[in-house]
């Protein structure tokens, strides 16, 4: 598969599924619980909605796809992490920070990842990456901030870092996004879950992509690569975001 054929793929899937899910969005419906997903997590409707709009497009596909809801589906070699609503808590109240990520990748490894794509579900804001990463059609680069005050999104803070200011928003995908366009200088998520990270593979394999091409380093806690985090279920991830010159002065106060 092409790049410019999984940008195509990638913007019909977030079109038909922000179709779907602004009508519901922040209504009392969107919340309603209606199953337990693969991931072990409930599944409210709007997941149900997005998730049932997107498998549709991406089965007429040749690809396999591992999503939150179904977890994995099909066969290819073209594998496609799907994540329909990441933000679902925001979705559900109708606060507009919430999106759908699609990654598609050649092998089983992050580092086999061609293709990013993540779209703000409320707003219509797209970002992507091919060779390079893009907003709405315009080359972005991560911030050049290089000192610990700095802008920040951070899950959960235990202790003070120094930074200027820190937010979380609730949809890791857009949040690594804003990293990659500059808005934030880092993004940091190591919580730890019985011994592994919380995030999983559909959460953040996108956005991930895309920062990288906008000239972020990104490793877990410790420095280490996440090239070798594999497509799957059951992989979580321990995340540190941020430019060259940021990234290790991050690591060392972490």
């Amino acid at each position: 598969m092409r790049r410019g054929e999984a940008l195509e793929i990638s913007r019909h899937v977030a079109s038909e599924v922000r179709k779907a899910v602004l009508g519901i969005a922040g209504k009392k419906e969107a919340g309603l619980e209606v199953g337990i997903g693969k991931d072990g997590t409930p599944t409210k409707k709007i997941d149900m909605v997005a998730e049932e709009v997107a498998l549709s497009i991406l089965k007429q596909y040749d690809v396999k796809v591992i999503s939150e809801e179904s977890g994995v589906v099909g066969e290819s070699e073209t594998i496609v992490a799907l994540d329909p609503v990441d933000g679902t808590f925001n979705a559900t109240r109708g606060v507009p920070i919430y999106s759908i990520a699609l990654c598609f990748s050649r092998g089983e490894k992050l580092e086999d990842t061609f293709f990013g794509y993540v779209m703000n579900l409320a707003t219509g804001v797209e970002y992507w990456a091919d060779s390079v990463a893009y907003k709405n059609g315009e080359q972005i680069r991560v911030s050049t901030e290089n000192a610990i005050k700095c802008n920040a999104i951070m899950y959960y803070p235990r202790k003070e870092y120094g930074f200027k200011r820190m937010r979380i928003f609730g949809s890791a995908a857009l949040e690594i996004c804003f990293v990659a366009d500059g808005s934030f200088d880092c993004f940091i998520d190591v919580r730890d879950i019985q011994g592994k990270g919380y995030l999983r593979v559909y959460d953040v394999a996108a956005s991930l992509y895309i920062a990288e091409k906008a000239g972020a380093v990104v490793t877990d806690e410790r420095g280490r690569s996440l090239g070798n985090k594999r497509f799957t279920m059951e992989e979580r991830f321990k995340v540190v975001v941020a430019n060259e010159k940021l990234h290790p002065k991050l690591l060392k106060v972490l």
